[in-house]
């Protein structure tokens, strides 16, 4: 697929899957993920293989229409925080920098009902200080950022140096399985605690996990278990 073709198809069949965070009390905090799910796209329903296969203009372009969905979304389910991930390499782009800073200055979006979840999978070389800039300027006016699958790939180290970070986001069906760490996530969440950063753990899919999950000290669960 070329890009004017698949910008034709963003731009014109973007769809959302909604997923509730829910407490360690299993009450809900009003708090969703908004997933974008490809299903039109290239015949394809493996999301990630999906974003595997496109290139850095395609992701940037990609994030910058599903952005432009979110005062949609915030406007029709009304959430105390809305969540949306992001390619890394978007912070890069000024296409992608400038329609943010448009989105938030017309308030087209509220950042204090916003949490964005930058993809830990995905490698990013070192922000300019523009980027860095909007970050903060993003979470002085009350938005959340959050590494998702934390500890799955690249870890943006830097970006918990510079206390950007508000959540972590850890994929319990990458981790909390594997034999040779079999504690791995606990000590992800106690290393979130002692930065006094939030947790979720991802993937909860049954009862089991989300016990498991909350014996490690993690604050909030995601997952099919709570969106069947």
């Amino acid at each position: 697929m070329n890009l004017i073709a698949f910008q034709q198809n963003t731009q014109t069949d973007l769809r959302f899957a909604l997923q509730e965070i829910m407490g360690a009390d299993m009450q809900s905090q009003n708090w969703l993920e908004m997933l974008y799910r490809p299903t039109n796209l290239l015949g394809n329903t493996d999301v990630e293989r999906y974003f595997k296969s496109l290139n850095t203009q395609q992701k940037i372009e990609l994030d910058i229409q599903i952005f432009n969905q979110i005062p949609r979304i915030l406007e029709q389910e009304q959430p105390s925080r809305l969540s949306v991930n992001l390619t890394p390499i978007s912070l890069l782009s000024d296409a992608f920098k400038e329609n943010l800073m448009r989105l938030i200055d017309n308030r087209l979006i509220a950042p204090e009902n916003m949490c964005i979840e930058i993809i830990e999978i995905h490698s990013m070389p070192t922000l300019s200080n523009s980027s860095i800039d909007l970050l903060k300027y993003f979470r002085s006016l009350g938005g959340w950022i959050a590494l998702d699958d934390f500890g799955s790939g690249f870890a943006h180290w830097d970006l918990l140096q510079i206390g950007l970070i508000d959540v972590i986001k850890v994929a319990n069906q990458n981790l909390s399985y594997r034999r040779e760490t079999p504690t791995f996530t606990e000590g992800l969440a106690k290393f979130a605690d002692a930065m006094k950063i939030n947790t979720v753990l991802e993937g909860v899919e049954t009862k089991q996990d989300f016990i498991k999950g909350r014996n490690q000290g993690f604050k909030n669960f995601q997952g099919w278990y709570f969106n069947e």
